[in-house]
Order: C-alpha cells, then structure tokens, then sequence
C-alpha cells in the first residue's frame, strides 16, 4: 500500500509539472551543486531525467565547487546582489539562507501537501535548520562511517563481522593488533580519517555533548565542548598519537592512503561506499562507529534551497524542480548512485534501495546508522569551529604531556572569541 500511495503521489507531482509547462516560452532554472566525482555524476543524471520531463522548466546546472567554496561564492553573490544567486542551490550549510531570512524552501515544504512533509525522515530535519526555523531540504545525507580493509584486519587474525569494537578505547586495541600483523610494511598505518572535524563532531556528541548550546532566541551559540566529559575526545586523539597507530600526517591524504591499501581503517563519509566497492571489491568492510558513552555519529551531506529573488514565476518553477529533487524515487536514485542515503521513509523501501543494501554490506551499515545520526545547533562561522577543534587536536598530539582537558577548555574559549561569545 505504501508504494501504491508512493506511485500515486509521484504520478500527482507529474500532473502538477506538466500543468505549469508554459505555451509560450519554458522557464531556465539556474542551479548549483557542490556535488563532484560520483555524487555529481548522479545528480546530473536526475537533472537529465528532470528536462526528459518537458515540463516547460529547463535546468542549467553548474558544479560550485566544493562545500566552502559554494559557501564562499553564494555568499559573496548574496553580498554583491541577490539576484546574482542561482534559484537553485545543493550545498552543505544553511546560513545563507536562513542568516539571510531566506526560509522559501522549508515554509514550501510544509505548506505543500504533495510534498508530505512527514515522509523525510525526522532526524534530518534538524540539519536544514536555523535558529529553529526550516529554510533547507535534506537532499543527500550521509554519516561518517568506520571502513575497514579486511585482509589487513585477517591478518592480525580478527573477525569485524563477528566482534568489532565498540568502543573507542577498544578500537585502539584492535589498531595496535593490526600495527603488530602488519609490521614492516612501508608507510603502513592502522588507522586515517578524511575529516578530523566531523570525527571529533561524532566524539563530542558520544560523550552526551552538543557541541554547540544556545540560548532560548539563538542569541548566543557557544562552544559547548570544554567539558570534563568531553576531555576523553582529546585524551583518545592523544593515546591513538602515543601509540604510533595514527598519524596525523597521514590523514591529510588519508582517502588516498586507504584506498591504496595502506591503511586498515578509515573513517569518513559514506558516499565512498560507491567508488571504493568497484576498486577494493570484496576487501572493503564498514562497522558501525565506536563510542565514548552514547550511540551517536554527526549528520553529513548536503541540503537544497531555493533563492526566491526573481519573482513568483521562477520561484514556483524552481519548487517544482526541488520537489522533483526530493521525491522518493529521485531521492533514492540518487542515493544509490551516490553513496547518500535515501531521505525519505517510502524512500528506503524502493527496489532500488533494497537491493543496494543486500549488494553492498556497507551501505547498510551506513543506513543503520541513520537512526542515530545528529545534526547540531547550526552556527555562522563554521570556519572558526573547525579551527578551534584542530587547536585542541594539535596541543594534545604535538605535545603529549598536554592535559587533555585544558586542550578542550582552550578550544573552547578560542571558538567563543572568534565567534564574539
């Protein structure tokens, strides 16, 4: 029943297409992406399937670099003339909507029954957030995964499948048993991370922590990280250093590091799962991301807003687009091309979704952990967050006598500065 109810409301959302096709002249639609490799690959297919439509809209789509620079470029465009934004854009942070009072595309989504609101997964609401308000659309979520190559990990005679860690002081001790099995390999590392921020991200939640508090009319958005429970992030990122199985040097190249099996264990986004099972194939493994007290992994990937500056016209033809977007079957095409998880609950239950999960372990493990994935507090300054965490991280790796505790409380108070707190 529910795909039936699925199939007909795709097919309502056709009709509504079809009826705005103008007779005189279609409409273009600029649209941005800060999509590359695979997941750009998909999401140009979904625009090809869009203007298959003929709907009387036609899509101009652009790559906008990665998620900062779009933040940058968008902002700048905001900046100089609103009307020099694209109408539609698919980027990783919502202050240039909402900062901007932009909430065009999350008031749509509620406003619009065929849109169903409640067929998005809950949880990731919070991601198109700001200060409370709904101003983005989730498009292609992600969660920050733990990869594994399983012929280094047999080598050191353990089972991922049967017996992972769960936690993070246990995974230490998995890492210093790989270390041992595969001693006297050349520029061998048990384990590397692409993004040290989201990881730690991941940490801070796990100890219970939300990283960012605020006050009740988002006034004040402070670091809330430099705790004495939030000491064991630093403490863990200082052990994994003392014990000679991660080095920091190697995760500024820690994709290619993994992928050319010279690393046991990498965490980051799931949208690898698609290029890496076509180059490792069977040696690619995924286990659920260990933790500090709570089951907790930090929301990724990317949301999509609509730039409602040049009128009614193009501003519905762009709604329209963007319910295309994030339909279930466009959705979940695209989530499966990508290594993005599907966003809606009808979503997840199409074949297509299914069968990667049966075809590719690890993307349901990436899946699994969608029930636990958390979005914090969205702030104006991301840059100054992610400098205050990589402070912590470098006093307490370069210096391994630092107190771990003062490394967060230092932190802290440096991203509460920067952002005027």
């Amino acid at each position: 029943m529910n795909k039936f109810l699925s199939l007909v409301l795709s097919l309502v959302m056709l009709c509504s297409m079809v009826t705005m096709a103008s007779a005189e002249a279609p409409i273009t639609l600029d649209v941005w992406y800060a999509l590359s490799g695979s997941s750009g690959e998909a999401f140009n297919q979904i625009i090809e399937d869009f203007n298959a439509l003929n709907t009387g809209i036609i899509i101009n789509g652009s790559y906008s670099g990665g998620y900062n620079d779009t933040s940058t470029k968008i902002t700048a465009a905001l900046a100089a003339n609103p009307k020099t934004t694209p109408d539609v854009l698919i980027g990783g942070q919502v202050t240039y909507t909402g900062a901007y009072g932009n909430f065009y595309a999350g008031d749509m989504a509620q406003a619009d029954a065929e849109f169903n609101f409640a067929d998005v997964f809950s949880g990731l609401w919070d991601y198109g957030i700001y200060n409370d308000r709904y101003c983005q659309i989730p498009c292609g979520i992600s969660t920050n995964l733990m990869f594994y190559n399983k012929e280094h990990v047999a080598a050191a005679g353990l089972d991922m499948e049967a017996n992972p860690p769960k936690t993070w002081a246990e995974f230490i001790d998995v890492c210093k048993k790989v270390q041992e099995a595969n001693a006297g390999k050349p520029d061998f590392i048990p384990f590397c991370v692409k993004d040290e921020d989201w990881l730690m991200n991941s940490q801070i939640m796990q100890c219970g922590n939300p990283v960012i508090s605020c006050n009740e009319d988002y006034s004040v958005k402070a670091a809330a990280w430099g705790t004495e429970e939030c000491a064991k992030v630093a403490q863990w990122w200082q052990d994994m250093t003392r014990e000679g199985v991660m080095k920091s040097t190697y995760n500024e190249n820690g994709v290619n590091h993994f992928a050319s099996g010279n690393a046991a264990f990498f965490a980051g986004s799931s949208t690898k799962i698609i290029d890496w099972t076509a180059s490792m194939g069977d040696k690619l493994g995924a286990i659920e991301m260990p933790i500090f007290d709570v089951q907790a992994v930090a929301m990724g990937g990317n949301t999509i807003c609509i730039f409602p500056y040049y009128g009614d016209e193009r501003a519905q033809a762009a709604w329209t687009f963007v319910k295309f977007v994030t339909s279930s079957a466009a959705n979940a095409k695209f989530a499966v091309n990508s290594g993005y998880l599907p966003c809606r609950a009808s979503g997840a239950e199409t074949p297509e979704v299914v069968a990667a999960m049966e075809a590719m372990p690890t993307y349901a493990v990436a899946f699994k952990q969608l029930a636990y994935a958390r979005a914090y507090v969205n702030i104006d300054d991301y840059a100054a967050k992610s400098t205050a965490l990589a402070y912590a991280r470098q006093l307490v790796t370069e210096d391994l006598s630092y107190d771990p505790l003062t490394a967060m409380q230092e932190s802290a108070e440096m991203y509460n500065d920067e952002a005027g707190y």
